[in-house]
Formats: structure tokens, sequence, C-alpha cells
């Protein structure tokens, strides 16, 4: 909620009228009276009540605009970005009893509110055809000079004044960033332009923020999931910083393979030093270093997507001066979580875990079956639903907001149902609710990347017989390749050793039939990996066998050997055994 302070230099209380004299009615309209058009409540909210004449029916009017929130709190924004307000005959921080009624004299009307400072609403109230204002005020903002650390500390609701330095920027359109005084960091959330109106305007460019820069600014103390923030500040001064990232080679990560980046600098103090993160000294070094501009090398990854953020320090003797940039590097391309290898719902868990509460980098994929939607909204053109590995509503990720097939909106609400497969891509993170609740989530923005139909021939649910996995293969044509992935569930013909699970490929071959009879209708399954879609490294692990019923998941082909015979079978590598006599791991 926008909160609007100022100082009233006098507020007239006018005694209540007892008559109907000549000089009443010069003050107040025929319709409506009041004993005053002043409400001023205290700082601690206690009730403070007026009387109403009306010679009709009267209310209050639904005049005023406040943000609609979801059910953790937070704003709501509609697909243009901006606020989405509702309407309400008061403001939500104060209660009026009653809001409406029939004509009448003496007419009480009580205003409360909660614990607050510097509170302030316009309500109208129309009677017979006339509307009659009234200002509430709720104390007088005082405003405390405080450090970071203080804040932290301090009271929801209160007004301070910080200085700090500009650590990292979130978001330019509504002016949110992170600001530091070396005892604390926290949240700006919305600054508010050089009108006082709320940041949509792009604030921080009309400002002129930049990381580095030291800021003082004032506003209200909200905390929200555990992040302190101070909402739609107001700036009073900036102090520029004398060190600036004026340009980086590339913006997109270095290539998994390794590579360099060159970040160009801006620098009016005495010189400048670099600092590289401890934790990111094992895989990025300087390679490049002049008066103006550092070039770093990334060595080769055969993990995950990593960043460094870099800092830049200079100083003018008296004080030090910094600027930040960000170098990531992309994962290994077959890394777990990647297209090509998609997480299980359950590693997609445990990594929203290890992320924590704040969305991750990086993009990931997963893959899953819908157990449960919430919402689809055909007017945001998004949806609400959870994922789980065996279409149970348990042990799920929670896609917050996702869109369709390829970042479409959804334009219909039976686009996916209960039951469908998906994989889905997006920045994960470890959700916590205002009540301590957590739940592993696909951020608002994660799209769906394919979509299987749960009553589909082929998907987990229904998946093919070797019978119907052959026909489908056939029909696919000489040489062709599935791009989805398809399921087939079977019992084991045999395995010679030669085609058994070993370590130095990491893959298996065998014939599946529905019975694990070789009854003349069975399908090949062709160097196909372990569990979990990976190969086969450690001799300890289980060896399917003949008769252990498998469902086997990824891309089928219609293969053509040097004889001319036509093979449908799965492709080389990109299937993997889903499950194993029900085991999934």
């Amino acid at each position: 909620m926008k909160l609007r302070y100022f100082i009233p230099i006098v507020v007239a209380f006018v005694a209540m009228f007892t008559s109907c004299s000549s000089d009443d009615e010069a003050i107040y309209l025929n319709n409506i009276r009041l004993s005053t058009s002043f409400v001023s409540l205290s700082v601690d909210g206690t009730p403070t009540e007026i009387k109403l004449k009306a010679k009709s029916d009267w209310q209050f009017e639904k005049v005023y605009q406040v943000a609609k929130k979801d059910a953790e709190g937070k704003t709501v924004k509609g697909d243009d970005g901006k606020t989405v307000y509702i309407s309400q005959e008061t403001p939500e921080w104060l209660t009026v009893s009653p809001l409406s009624g029939s004509a009448g004299d003496d007419i009480t009307l009580k205003f409360s509110a909660g614990p607050a400072e510097g509170r302030s609403a316009s309500l109208k109230l129309s009677c017979g055809g006339q509307i009659q204002e009234i200002d509430v005020i709720q104390g007088i903002a005082k405003v405390q000079t405080a450090t970071c650390a203080e804040v932290i500390a301090g009271a929801d609701s209160k007004t301070y004044r910080v200085t700090g330095v500009v650590t990292a920027i979130a978001n330019t359109t509504y002016g949110n960033w992170y600001m530091d005084d070396g005892t604390g960091e926290i949240y700006i959330y919305g600054t508010l332009d050089k009108s006082g109106k709320d940041g949509q305007n792009n604030s921080i460019a009309a400002w002129g923020i930049e990381v580095g820069d030291e800021i003082t600014v004032e506003g209200p103390k909200t905390t929200y999931n555990g992040t302190v923030e101070l909402v739609n500040v107001t700036v009073l001064n900036i102090n520029k910083s004398l060190i600036k990232v004026e340009e980086v080679s590339s913006t997109e990560p270095i290539a998994s393979e390794g590579g360099e980046v060159t970040v160009k600098l801006s620098v009016k103090g005495n010189g400048f030093s670099v600092d590289i993160p401890e934790e990111a000294k094992s895989w990025l070094v300087m390679s490049g270093l002049s008066s103006d501009a550092v070039t770093f090398r990334a060595l080769p990854n055969e993990g995950d997507y990593r960043k460094a953020v870099i800092t830049f320090t200079t100083s003018d003797g008296k004080k030090n001066y910094t600027a930040e940039t960000t170098i990531a590097q992309a994962a290994k391309p077959n890394a777990p979580g990647s297209e090509a290898l998609p997480f299980t719902v359950a590693e997609a868990i445990a990594k929203c875990k290890e992320i924590g509460s704040t969305a991750s980098d990086q993009m990931y994929f997963a893959k899953g079956i819908i157990s449960s939607i919430k919402e689809v909204s055909t007017s945001y053109g998004n949806a609400t639903f959870n994922i789980s590995d065996d279409g149970q509503d348990v042990n799920f990720v929670t896609c917050y907001r996702a869109y369709s097939v390829g970042g479409e909106k959804f334009a219909a609400e039976d686009e996916i149902g209960v039951g469908d497969e998906v994989v889905i891509c997006g920045k994960l993170m470890n959700y916590v609710a205002k009540d301590g609740t957590e739940t592993p989530e696909f951020a608002q923005g994660c799209y769906i990347v394919t979509l299987k139909k749960g009553n589909a021939a082929g998907s987990l649910t229904k998946p093919f017989t070797p019978a119907e996995a052959n026909a489908f293969c056939m029909a696919l044509g000489e040489g062709n390749t599935t791009e989805d992935d398809y399921y087939v569930k079977g019992k084991i013909i045999e395995i010679t050793d030669k085609n058994q699970f070993g370590t130095q490929y990491g893959n298996c071959t065998f014939y599946i039939s529905e019975d694990g009879t070789d009854n003349g209708e069975s399908f090949y399954v062709y160097r196909t990996l372990y569990l979990g879609n990976q190969k086969y490294s450690d001799a300890s692990w289980l060896l399917p066998k003949a008769g252990d019923e498998v469902i086997i998941c990824g891309k089928l082909t219609l293969y053509k050997d040097k004889n001319g015979n036509l093979i449908p079978e799965t492709s080389q590598n990109n299937t993997y055994i889903y499950s194993l006599n029900g085991k999934t791991e």
C-alpha cells in the first residue's frame, strides 16, 4: 500500500450541531451533516467517533483503490507488469463502521486502525445525490535516521532514513535494489520518481542509479518472507561512485568448454583493485589487465551452472567506492537438470532445497506427471499446478504461474489435465510462506517444454505394449526418430553377457515381450541407459535379468540395417530404464 506523508498545520474540530439554525445550514450540506469532516486517529489506532445526520439513505462510495494481493500477501501484477487494483469503501488499513445506512439523526460513525504513523485517507460519503468528503489521518510521520542494522532490528511500518551503497539492482521498472552500509543489507522495494510518484516509469534510469552509488533514502519498513524492505522510498541524495562497469564483452554465460570475457571500467579514483570470490578462484582467473579493463578466463566446467560476483574497488583517499559485475558459466550440456537430461521430480526437490528461497539464476528442466491443478487462468495466460514422479499429489514440485507449451499463454482451461506428462523449464526455488511452510517450486515465468496427455498411447499412464511399440515405429518411416519421449512396458526375454550393463559403455541391450517369452512379438531395446537416465558406472548396482518387468522411456526409431531390414527399436543412448520391477531408483 502506498503511504502518503504530511504534517497537518491545523486540524479543526467543529462542535456537534444540536439544531437546524441558519448558521449550521451555512456550514453543512442540505442532505448530509457531520460533526466534523476531519478524523484524527492516534498512533495506536484507538477508535474515534463522529456524528452523522442524513436526510435519506447514505453510503461510503467505493472509490478507494488498493492493490490486489495473492494468497501470500504479495502484490499482484497484470500481464503488462502493472499493479492490479480493486475498489473498496475504505483503505485496507482503516476500519469504518457502519459503511451505509438509512436516514436518521445522530448516527454514530466509528473509525479505527492498527498501530502506525503518518497514514492518511480521503473518503467520500454520498446521500441524496450529494457528496461529503472526510479526511482521515493517523499520527504524524516520524523519520528515524538509522543504519541498515538498526532498520533490520527495528519495527515494521516505521519510517527510516538510511544511507548506503547500491550492491545490486533487481528491477529497473519499479526501482527495486539492494543497499548495504557495512552494518547489513536491506532490500529497497519500489523507488519513487522525481515527481514523488511510484517508480513505474523506470525510476532507476530517471535517478541514474547504478551499482556502487552511495544513496540516502527514506521510507517505511516492512518484512516479507524474512526479507527486510523499505517500500516506495524517496531518494534524498546520490553520491555517484568513482568506479563503474561500462561494458562487458558478453552478457551470455561463458560456454562450458571455457572461454574469456572482458570487463571495461570507468575509473575516476586512484587506480582499482579486483576481488574474485574465494569459492570461484578454482575456475575463474584474471588473464589480462589494463588501466581500464580486466579480462577473465573460465576453465572447462564439468558440472552445474556457476557464477561469481566480481567486485572492483577504487578510492579518493578518504572513501572507497565499488562496482560489481557477475560472470557466469554454462553447465555441461548433458548435466543433470539440462534439457538433454531433465531432473526427475525427486531430483528437482533436492535442488530446490539446495538453492534456497531465492530463485536460481539458471534455468532448469524437470520431467513429471501433473498431480493436481490449482488454477488455469485464461485472463493471465498462466497456470499453477503440481508435478510428481508417479502422479500422486505427494512429493511434488509446484509450477507457479507457468506458461503453456513453448512459453505461449494458456488459451483454454483444458489444455492440461491431471495425469498429463510434462517437461518444465524455469528457475527453481524453495519457496517459504509466511507461516514457514516450504514448497519446492518452479518460479513464476516457467513454461511447459513438452506435453503428453495422460490418456495418450505411449504415456507413462498408458505405456506401449511391445506390439504397439513395433507398430508405432513402423509408422514413423525408415530412418526417422521421435522428437518426444515415449514409454514401453514389457518383460525382459534374455540379456547376454555381451549386451549386459557394463561400466565401459554404461548401457544395455535386450528384447522385451508382454510375458517375457519369445512369442514372436518382441520389441528391441537397443543400448538403453540405467535407472534415472544415467550411465551404468557402479558394479554394485542392481542388474536387470530375464523375466524382470521394465518400463523403458525415451525416443523410438525405425532403423534400417546393412541387409535392408527395418527394425523398430529404441534410439541408441536416448532411452533409459524408467522402472525395474516397479523401482525407479
